[in-house]
């Protein structure tokens, strides 16, 4: 990745942080995780090697770790590089070609990264999980819609912005 392609990954994630720190203003106990679906732009674009790939994923966990709104942030840092890879892997399998691979490819790395999330969350800090939730169902329950309306979220917004980017540039981006 060259110093162009840094930059515009580095951008991104900056402004994936600033919309998820919007997002959680309200102060609502869980916040959507929009900083995925601005690295997963990032990798459909410019194409990164897995190292670097693993790397976007790493700061978009630390990113997101800064965020309030995380039942247990150090999470992210798992989560976010196996959203990476899912996104990195998802579109070099299957997006070439495919109009909606963007959209197809983010809604699977989102819920890549938001049952990673889970699944650490519930080995470190599973009884906090049953203070705060009362039951494991009920923390699934609370969950589970967050984790697919934001899987969902993030593959209309990475879908519009590549759309956008196209235009805008007058042809798709590789």
């Amino acid at each position: 990745m060259n110093t162009r392609d840094s930059a515009g990954i580095a951008i991104l994630l900056a402004a994936g942080t600033l919309l998820q720190y919007l997002l959680s203003l309200p102060g609502l106990l869980l916040t959507p995780d929009v900083i995925t679906a601005f690295f997963c732009l990032g990798i459909i674009l410019f194409r990164p090697s897995i190292h670097e790939v693993l790397g976007i994923g790493i700061a978009g966990g630390f990113l997101s770790m800064l965020i309030p709104g995380s039942i247990f942030p150090w999470a992210n840092l798992i989560s976010g590089p196996a959203g990476a890879y899912a996104c990195h892997h998802v579109y070099e399998s299957y997006g070439n070609g495919s109009a909606l691979a963007p959209l197809f490819t983010t809604c699977t790395a989102t819920l890549v990264s938001g049952c990673a999330f889970v699944a650490v969350a519930t080995v470190f800090v599973f009884g906090t999980i049953l203070s705060r939730f009362g039951t494991f169902g009920n923390f699934i329950a609370a969950y589970l819609p967050i984790i697919i309306g934001t899987a969902l979220l993030n593959a209309v917004i990475v879908q519009a912005l590549f759309f956008l980017i196209g235009r805008v540039s007058g042809q798709q981006p590789a």
